[in-house]
């Protein structure tokens, strides 16, 4: 039995058995600390086993093969770190700056070449809408002269010029009034230019021969007949449509300045019918074959046709009638209302529509293809090497025609 007094009450506490450092007093219920003689001996403390070797035998500190193998694999953890870094830290961007000023490294794709236009590359692009260098105003002429000088045209009556690679050179303004014209309001129907360097200008009812460096009038071909359109011969004559009252002709003006022949109502004869004569359009190759076209495309105002009117018609050098081929459809072969022709160096027939489709024939009339332009078309003319040059809605392009 285990006794002691209360301290507060002062009464006698007996207990057969005391588990903890306090006890609860009987009499007085106050919370009473057991003498330090009676209390239970404190528990035992947790056995634990000593650390062994790898022989089996008690160690209380590491070996030196545990030591080194510790190295070892901590070394390999740490040179898998480092490569690691090494490798997300030559796909990082380069950057100029503070050591530690690293970007976010984000993954960029390879953007996807552009298609390339079926039957041709592009060069070059140049011009917008405006009236500075480089800017263009409604309607537009284009022509390449022997040396790749190129001569581009608009409303305001100005050329400006550019070189080879498309690169502005200089504008000159074409002459309001000269001895076979007066009062030019606007620009020419049709710009022209030989392997010398001279341009040549359809207005105001003639040919107008001009200096490709400045401007300057040279003589004209003219006549008693309006001038509608024109074309320039290997030998450096002309063949020109003209208006004689309200009919079409075809003459051809040769190098000595003279008509060679004149072919009274070429194609209007053919198909019967009165033609509105400044639709026409002509180009020639390198034998001296005509092509003419009825461009209604390229004129304004409301005219009426039929399909077959808008065929291209063949003529041999010297005026006789050949052969026709294309016209007016939806099928391979055939066109919208078209506004202008133009003939490559291997006798190929060009003919667009004013938005961007230029229909490519054989000098025998066999359909080859459409190519799509890149812009508007309102003329076409090809340089000495066979590159295409079309010009329209404010701009001018250069096409590297596929063999």
């Amino acid at each position: 039995m285990n006794a002691f007094t209360c301290p507060q009450c002062g009464a006698a506490l007996e207990f057969e058995r005391i588990e903890s450092s306090t006890v609860k007093c009987h009499y007085c219920d106050s919370m009473v600390i057991v003498p330090a003689e009676l209390r239970p001996p404190p528990p035992p403390p947790p056995r634990t086993e000593p650390l062994t070797s790898y022989r089996g035998e008690p160690s209380n500190k590491f070996t030196p093969a545990l030591i080194v193998v510790v190295i070892l694999v901590g070394g390999f953890v740490i040179l898998i770190a480092a490569l690691s870094r090494s490798s997300n830290t030559n796909r990082l961007p380069k950057i100029n700056g503070p050591v530690g000023a690293r970007p976010a490294y984000t993954p960029r794709l390879a953007a996807p070449p552009a298609p390339k236009p079926d039957g041709y590359t592009i060069a070059f692009t140049f011009g917008s809408e405006g009236t500075g260098p480089s800017f263009f105003k409604d309607e537009m002429g284009v022509a390449v002269d022997g040396s790749g000088l190129i001569y581009v045209s608009d409303e305001t009556r100005r050329v400006q010029v550019f070189d080879a690679s498309g690169h502005y050179l200089n504008t000159w303004n074409i002459p309001t009034q000269t001895k076979w014209y007066a009062k030019l309001k606007e620009g020419p129907r049709k710009l022209m230019a030989n392997s010398s360097g001279d341009v040549f200008a359809v207005l105001a009812g003639v040919v107008l021969k001009l200096d490709g460096a400045t401007g300057e009038a040279l003589g004209a071909a003219h006549g008693s007949d309006y001038i509608q359109d024109a074309a320039l011969l290997a030998d450096g004559g002309i063949v020109v449509v003209s208006q004689k009252g309200q009919d079409d002709e075809l003459v051809l003006i040769g190098n000595d300045k003279r008509a060679a022949y004149r072919t009274h109502r070429f194609v209007s004869s053919l198909l019967d019918k009165q033609l509105e004569v400044d639709a026409m359009r002509v180009a020639v190759d390198g034998t001296g074959d005509i092509y003419a076209l009825y461009a209604l495309g390229g004129v304004n105002g409301e005219h009426w046709y039929d399909d077959g009117d808008l065929a291209v018609f063949k003529f041999a050098p010297e005026g006789k009638y050949v052969t026709r081929f294309g016209g007016g459809g939806h099928e391979p072969g055939q066109f919208g209302v078209p506004s202008g022709i133009a003939v490559d160096n291997l006798s190929r027939v060009y003919v667009c529509e004013p938005f961007d489709k230029i229909h490519v024939y054989t000098a025998d009339g066999r359909y080859l293809q459409t190519l799509k332009a890149p812009h508007g078309i309102n003329a076409m003319t090809f340089d000495a090497q066979n590159n295409l040059y079309v010009a329209g809605s404010h701009k001018v392009s250069k096409l590297v025609l596929d063999k």
